[in-house]
């Protein structure tokens, strides 16, 4: 009965929540190769800060990441490779900002220059916190005569928005199976 009641008023506090849980995705002001994603999340920063440095973790927070293997940790650095299901790989380097609660981290293989941020502040209601995530992505070179502006833009909002869409998920699967 306890567990009843408690999933449902994680339901009913989710269903209160759900305006503000939108994710609202802006190209930057300053660098016409960013853009930017607000959302707010069902835990606290320092929590959701901690679950996303877990690079373990990535596999059940981002389901299209099969397999995680971390080759070198050094402090706030470390070396992964990210191992999706279709079997490609991203050799990624994180370089975290721990003070600000912000993972950063740069694809450092392929032929676009590509980095990401993410960084969680606290929200206007206890237990929550603001996400906000940026991504950089730019070809140059040859590269740049088969890839327009308008393609680019296009890739990153639909990878900011499911990225976001996802690490929200997580983290109500995460709240939910705390209530159980």
């Amino acid at each position: 009965m306890r567990t009843i009641i408690a999933l449902a008023l994680v339901l009913s506090w989710s269903a209160a929540e759900a305006a503000p849980l939108e994710i609202h995705v802006s190209e930057s002001r300053d660098d016409s190769s960013i853009t930017e994603a607000v959302t707010t999340i069902a835990v606290d920063a320092d929590a959701a800060y901690q679950a996303v440095t877990d690079y373990a973790r990535w596999s059940t927070i981002f389901p299209d990441i099969h397999q995680v293997l971390v080759t070198q940790r050094q402090g706030v650095d470390a070396r992964v490779t990210l191992v999706h299901a279709a079997g490609n790989r991203d050799n990624v380097h994180f370089r975290n900002r721990p003070a600000g609660r912000t993972v950063w981290f740069e694809d450092t293989g392929g032929r676009a220059e590509v980095w990401a941020e993410i960084t969680f502040a606290p929200g206007n209601r206890p237990g929550t916190a603001v996400v906000h995530s940026r991504i950089y992505a730019d070809v140059h070179g040859v590269a740049s005569l088969f890839v327009s502006d308008s393609k680019l833009r296009r890739l990153r909002q639909e990878r900011i928005r499911n990225d976001l869409t996802q690490l929200r998920a997580y983290f109500e699967r995460d709240l939910i199976t705390a209530a159980r």
